[in-house]
């Protein structure tokens, strides 16, 4: 657990802020009375002393960890009320943006290049997982010691469940289905299908990634898994005629609606909805709205990705219609930061 003591607050675990918790840790009493509320915009002025403030008890601290959370809040409350658009822009001048970069995964969240190239790399770094060791190994001290502070950001821990929550439906539909049919749109890496126990029991296991780089991993990480199948392809075009390539047992969207509007989305679960076996399932996964981490992913990472809320999630699971669908569960993840929406036939 990551805590730190300020002048105005007890010990608090950074994740758990809100509003009805007592003093927030801004440390000056000048950003305190300006933020606690959030009554009136907050200038880049203001911003440039909290920054100040938190750099300087950072490295008066010896570079603890314990310094850093105070930095979640302050640009979360930036991002929703910051009265100058530039905010992320002063936010980057400040100096205490270069310490922050020598994270790799800071640094290599605000240095990708543009559009879904390099998106699955990413994620790799997000999950810790072991193919990004020698990236890692080339940070810096300042940068590694960044680094255990981003893998405790809720997006960061919910990512990794997503992971397992993943892998978990995969071995559940193998266990109760009869040469099971799954499909992951979107695919990346694929990284839940090696935390999958039973992947080599199923019937057809389809990835699909517009990414030729993504697919040549997933072929070279599940080559012992004969009925591992990846294609080429645009989720768009699968979006339009899902039936060219069968029916599944259970479809799988971890990260599309990061950048998907809600009219496509919602076309999106409609049509894979229609592609699901009898008794079959469809998982997609969206960032939740209320993170407090996005103003650090907004201003340090250049990532915005779109947020949703319950009744988001549940507006979009409604589009899969028909006397054939059995429900339309919406449920968050366990830190809250991921929401998960499911289309269930019936069998």
């Amino acid at each position: 657990m990551i805590t730190f003591r300020s002048h105005y607050s007890s010990i608090s675990r950074y994740g758990d802020f809100d509003d009805q918790r007592g003093v927030l840790p801004l440390f000056t009493p000048s950003l305190l009375q300006t933020t606690r509320f959030a009554a009136r915009p907050l200038t880049n002025a203001q911003l440039r002393l909290g920054l100040d403030t938190i750099q300087d008890n950072w490295e008066e601290s010896g570079l603890a960890l314990s310094a850093l959370p105070a930095l979640l809040d302050l640009t979360h409350r930036y991002r929703a009320f910051a009265a100058a658009p530039d905010w992320r822009e002063a936010a980057r001048a400040h100096p205490i943006a270069q310490q922050l970069l020598q994270d790799p995964l800071t640094h290599a969240m605000f240095h990708r290049p543009e559009g879904d190239a390099g998106e699955a790399e990413l994620l790799d770094l997000a999950l810790a997982h072991p193919s990004t060791r020698n990236r890692i190994a080339q940070a810096t001290p300042l940068g590694l010691r960044v680094r255990l502070f981003t893998q405790e950001l809720e997006t960061a821990a919910a990512l990794r469940e997503r992971r397992r929550i993943m892998a978990h439906a995969i071995d559940d539909t193998i266990g109760k289905t009869r040469n099971a049919a799954i499909m992951m749109l979107g695919c990346g890496h694929f990284r839940a299908l090696e935390l999958a126990m039973r992947a080599g029991e199923a019937g057809r296991i389809l990835a699909i990634d517009p990414r030729d780089s993504c697919l040549e991993v997933v072929r070279s990480q599940n080559a012992g898994i004969a009925t591992v199948e990846t294609l080429r392809e645009a989720p768009a075009r699968m979006i339009a005629r899902p039936e060219r390539f069968g029916r599944f047992d259970l479809i799988l969207v971890p990260s599309l609606l990061d950048s998907m509007e809600d009219p496509a989305a919602g076309r999106m679960v409609a049509a894979l909805a229609s592609a699901l076996r009898p008794g079959g399932q469809l998982i997609v996964a969206a960032m939740a709205r209320g993170i407090r981490c996005d103003g650090y992913l907004d201003a340090f990472m250049d990532w915005q990705p779109l947020l949703r809320g319950e009744e988001d999630m549940q507006a979009l699971m409604g589009r899969a219609q028909g006397p054939d669908i059995a429900s339309r569960p919406v449920y968050h993840g366990s830190n809250g930061a991921m929401l998960y929406g499911t289309v269930r036939r019936r069998g």
